[in-house]
């Protein structure tokens, strides 16, 4: 692929996978709540769109539309999800320097997106969030057609190319024209500007700084969106913390007993309280895995709620829910103490012992944040499941046979 000022990523996962309506809400989640997400004022979330044609809509949660789009993938209809990226002295260039000129450039360019993927533009339905993340401000776009009749299996790799030509065409239209006249490439109009034109505009744009535009095309060139979202976490963490986290580990491993199991229930006392120091300090250090961490004991509290109100049963279940994900915590941290056991054995891990405890310590950070993110996403979408059955058409005496018969498993799941 050629470098490019503009990078345009699009794919959809099958809806005849079983596993795709869940990913979908997960997705949608994922993009509206992340660090990077820049969010409604006074709103835990940055989810903006249409599911219906008029005004650009703040939705007042993530999971109503969330919810939309689990349904509509039951329903056998693709959901598309796209990113759109500038670097950054180029969004500062156009004028893309809040929230709202984001938000207003996706509501003038989603025609492009709907056309190319013959979808009507009175069938579109479209969700967007703004990630301001450093080198490379993104818009994350999730799409359908609300009238498909026939499922797709297939898109044509051309069409996300197509797209994001015209996209080019549309978002630099002054630019390319200014560049065609100063190469004696006039045209009578933007629209006449061939893939040819095109391709010598990006590479003039390229020779203005290439080392840039290498490291901007780097960072996509091989990660698609949901990549995007999942794994690039280091900005969450300095290597202060990770060099600290390095040397806790390798203290932890040297106060911990030297045989049997590591697992935390099997622990004694002494060794279990220098783990759960260890949990504590990470939740105080790492802003995000504290918010994770938070986000799931209170989704599961709500999941709790559905069988009872008596707020001194509901203070256990938080005291409960929060044990658990911090036991959850220990027993990553274990694991990755067993891994650095393992390697000690190995005669090259003493030659490059720190740099090898530090790529651990890192690796453990980016594990933890990556499992909390998805116990939290998962204990809203088992609240919204079960919010969905007994709150929907069921007779009083349904629901209260669904929750007898569930009470258990809300209370110790």
């Amino acid at each position: 692929m050629p470098l490019s000022v503009l990078i345009y990523k699009q794919r959809f996962f099958h809806p005849n996978h079983h596993k795709t309506p869940v990913s979908n809400y997960v997705h949608i989640g994922y993009i509206a709540t992340r660090p990077g997400a820049v969010r409604h004022e006074n709103l835990p979330h940055g989810l903006f769109g249409k599911m219906q044609p008029g005004n650009v809509q703040t939705f007042q949660s993530w999971q109503e539309v969330a919810r939309i789009a689990r349904d509509i993938s039951r329903e056998g209809k693709n959901m598309y999800r796209s990113v759109i990226s500038f670097r950054t002295d180029t969004a500062m260039e156009l004028g893309f320097n809040n929230f709202s000129a984001w938000q207003q450039y996706i509501e003038q360019h989603m025609a492009t997106l709907a056309t190319h993927n013959r979808i009507r533009t009175e069938n579109l339905c479209w969700a967007a969030a703004f990630h301001n993340e450093k080198d490379h401000p993104h818009l994350h776009i999730v799409f359908w057609d609300k009238a498909q009749a026939v499922m797709k299996n297939f898109t044509h790799p051309e069409v996300p190319n197509r797209i994001r030509k015209q996209l080019i065409k549309e978002t630099f239209a002054y630019k390319i024209k200014a560049f065609c006249e100063q190469r004696d490439l006039a045209k009578s109009g933007i629209t006449e500007v061939t893939d040819q034109v095109l391709e010598q505009f990006e590479a003039a744009m390229k020779s203005l700084n290439p080392r840039a535009f290498q490291a901007f095309q780097k960072r996509f060139e091989h990660e698609d969106e949901d990549s995007l979202l999942r794994l690039p976490k280091h900005h969450l963490m300095d290597k202060q913390t990770i060099e600290q986290l390095a040397s806790r580990l390798m203290a932890l491993r040297n106060q911990l007993p030297k045989t049997g199991r590591l697992a935390y229930k099997l622990l004694p006392p002494d060794a279990k309280k220098l783990v759960d120091e260890l949990v504590q300090d990470l939740l105080k250090d790492n802003p995000y895995l504290y918010q994770m961490t938070q986000e799931y004991v209170q989704a599961k509290l709500e999941l709790a709620r559905l069988y009872t109100s008596d707020p001194e049963q509901l203070e256990k279940q938080r005291i409960r829910y929060q044990t658990e994900a911090e036991k959850r915590i220990a027993n990553r941290i274990l694991s990755t103490i067993r891994m650095i056991i393992k390697l000690e054995k190995d005669a090259d891990f003493h030659l490059h012992q720190t740099e090898r405890q530090t790529a651990i310590a890192e690796q453990l950070l980016l594990e933890l944040l990556h499992v909390m993110e998805g116990l939290a996403m998962t204990a809203q979408l088992d609240y919204d499941e079960k919010m969905k059955v007994i709150g929907g058409d069921l007779s009083k005496q349904a629901k209260k046979d669904w929750l007898l018969r569930h009470k258990d498993q809300g209370l110790e799941r």
